[in-house]
C-alpha cells in the first residue's frame, strides 16, 4: 500500500485547493481511502509517514477517553509493524467516536483489523474496543453487535 499527500490544482485562482491524503495499492492503483490532509507535515520514519493522532476536544469526557484509548491502540499496532494512517485520518477528521460510527455505518473494515486478527491481537482492534462495557453509552446495541460480527468475520 502507498500513501500520498496530493494538492489539487485549482482552475479558479481565487480558490485555495485543499490537500488530501490518498491511500492506494501501488501495483494496481486501486484507491482505498481519501481524506483531508493534516495542515502540518507528519513526522516521518523511513519511507512511511507517521501521522499523529490529535488530542480530543475534551480528554475528561467519555468520548475523549475513547479517543485516547484509540490512540493507544494505534500506537500498539505501530509497534507490531502496521501503520494505520487511515484510522488516524478518520479520528483526526471526525473524532474517535465519529470515526467508529462512520466505519460501522459504511460497513467498512479497516485494513488493520484482519492484520491484527491474523496475529492473534484482536484485542487491539476498534471492533473489539467498541464492545467493551466501559463504552456502552457511546454506541447502540446494534453498533456493538455489528462490531462483534465484523471481528468474528475477520
Amino acid at each position: 500500500m502507498n500513501q500520498e499527500r496530493i494538492t489539487p490544482k485549482s482552475v479558479d485562482a481565487t480558490e485555495t485547493p485543499l490537500p488530501v491524503t490518498v491511500l492506494f495499492c501501488g501495483p494496481c492503483g486501486w484507491t482505498f481511502h481519501v481524506a483531508p490532509a493534516l495542515p502540518a507535515a507528519p513526522a516521518s520514519i523511513g519511507a512511511h509517514a507517521i501521522e499523529a493522532v490529535m488530542n480530543p476536544a475534551d480528554e475528561d469526557s467519555l468520548e475523549g477517553q475513547f479517543h485516547i484509548r484509540c490512540r493507544e491502540l494505534i500506537a500498539e499496532a505501530r509497534t507490531l509493524g502496521f501503520n494505520p494512517n487511515v484510522w488516524v485520518g478518520l479520528i483526526n477528521a471526525l473524532g474517535a467516536v465519529g470515526a467508529a460510527k462512520k466505519l460501522l455505518g459504511d460497513h467498512h473494515v479497516l485494513a488493520v483489523t484482519p492484520w491484527l486478527v491474523e496475529r492473534h491481537r484482536s484485542d487491539l482492534t476498534i471492533e473489539h474496543e467498541i464492545g467493551q462495557s466501559r463504552w456502552k453509552e457511546l454506541f447502540t446495541d446494534e453498533e456493538r453487535l455489528e462490531a462483534a460480527n465484523r471481528l468474528a468475520g475477520s
